[in-house]
Formats: C-alpha cells, structure tokens, sequence
C-alpha cells in the first residue's frame, strides 16, 4: 500500500509539475567590484570602496572614493522578484533623513550579484543608470546583535558631570560583519558636521563585543580592535560601553534595534 501512494505521488508529478517553493534572500556581505553611470549617450566607470550589507529586512552600504569623500546609506528592503529589489532608503550622507526608493534590478552570480538602479539622478533633463556589480565575502556565525540598531544616546562620564555629544549613528550586524555611518558635530552649534563609516569582522562572547575595523575614513582605525561591554535591555536595546585606556573615561552609547 505505501509504495502505491509513493508511485502516485510521483506519477502526479511527473504529469502535473511539481513546484518547490524557493525562499528569496538577499542577505549577505558584499564588496564592490566596479561602479558606472550611464545616460547621455555616455558610459562613465567610478572607482570607489564599498561594502554593502543586507539583513533579512534593513541594509546599510557605504564607501569611500580615492578623493576621500564618503557616501552611504541606510534603509530597509523588500523582495519585488526574484530580479527586483525595492530599497526604501531613511538616511543616507547626501540627503540625511529625506527618505528614497528605488527599484532596483538585480541580477544573481556564482560569486555575488550585479544591481541596476533606473533613473538613479537626472541632471538638465538627462536620466542617468547607476551599475554596480558585487562579489559576496565570506559570513560567519549568527548573533543575537544581528540587525540594524540607530544610536539613541551618547555621552561620556567624567566625577559627577555627564557630557552629551550630537550624533546621529546607524550600527548594522550580519553573521560576524559589522558596519557604521556616522554624522556628527564638530562645533558647539551643531552647525557644522563631519561623516565617518568603518566596516570589519566582530565576535560577541561574555557581553563582550570586539570588532576588527578593515575600512574606514579614519586612518588610525584601520586594522584596529576595539573592545566595548555590552549590556542588552531585551533584545532591541543595547548599551555599549568603551573606557579610554588613558583618561579612564567612560563613554556610553545607547542603541535601539531599527524594525522597518
């Protein structure tokens, strides 16, 4: 009897079809390879260093051209295909908060992944294509600090005064990658501001987090481990704490999980 119902079953989808459901994901670590613009007439190559991240739901790119001037951006994403993207972008460096999307055209390889964006920029009536092609990096293990988290607070602690900087800070973990962008203020104003981004490897082990910066805008950060105490309130907050080896002084960071 059970071999008859296996040969049905088999004979049904033999005749009919059988459909697998395949689970869409464009979760992973990525480098980029090679940038262009296109539109005019014209066919331009960039060349710039960048990582990008996607999560199951957020993503965070950034990079740096030979120039030394920073882009990033910061959103969350939905599966449109199995060959479209949309990108709902909330922060980026150009634009800071005004929100983006973009529908981008995908495009999977063995070793990563191409992307189209249509209509990236239109200067004097002339529509430009953004082209990027990526090859995928190596993960490692998951983490409960997986996600996107925005910086909620941040202030140092020096005998009974507490300082408070301005900032505004996103923070992305994925399976032992780590990722930052930051704008922050370099005058008492708060008028006047600069942009940072480092990429690199983390563990997390004993509420100890140590990240390895790879990249970075900033030179004395690179190929450099940094080691922060980790206390979780829940599961979407965390306060991150780095004591300065010289001045003894602690500097608190307080972050909440973004959930778009």
């Amino acid at each position: 009897m059970k071999r008859i119902i296996i040969y049905a079953a088999l004979l049904s989808c033999i005749l009919l079809g059988c459909k697998h459901a395949q689970k869409l994901s464009q979760a992973g670590v990525y480098k980029l390879v090679k940038q262009s613009v296109s539109g005019g007439g014209t066919d331009s190559t960039y060349q710039r260093t960048q990582i990008k991240i996607y999560t199951d739901h957020n993503f965070m790119y950034a990079g740096m051209t030979p120039d030394s001037s920073i882009g990033f951006g910061v959103g969350s994403y939905t599966l449109d295909t199995g060959s479209s993207v949309i990108e709902h972008r909330f922060y980026t460096s150009s634009t800071q908060d005004t929100p983006r999307t973009f529908h981008v055209k995908i495009m999977p390889k063995d070793r990563g992944y191409s992307q189209t964006i249509p209509s990236m920029a239109a200067i004097k009536g002339v529509r430009y294509d953004l082209h990027e092609e990526y090859t995928r990096l190596p993960l490692g293990d998951s983490s409960v600090l997986d996600g996107l988290w925005k910086l909620d607070k941040n202030y140092s602690v020096n005998g009974k005064d507490t300082t408070s900087q301005q900032a505004t800070e996103f923070r992305i973990f994925w399976k032992g990658a780590v990722m930052f962008v930051t704008r922050y203020a370099i005058d008492k104003a708060g008028t006047k501001f600069n942009y940072g981004y480092g990429y690199g490897s983390f563990s997390f082990k004993n509420n100890e987090l140590t990240e390895d910066v790879q990249m970075s805008n900033d030179a004395p950060n690179l190929n450099r481990k940094w080691t922060f105490g980790i206390t979780m309130n829940g599961n979407d907050e965390l306060t991150q704490l780095f004591t300065d080896p010289k001045t003894k002084t602690p500097y608190f960071e307080i972050y909440k999980r973004v959930k778009q």
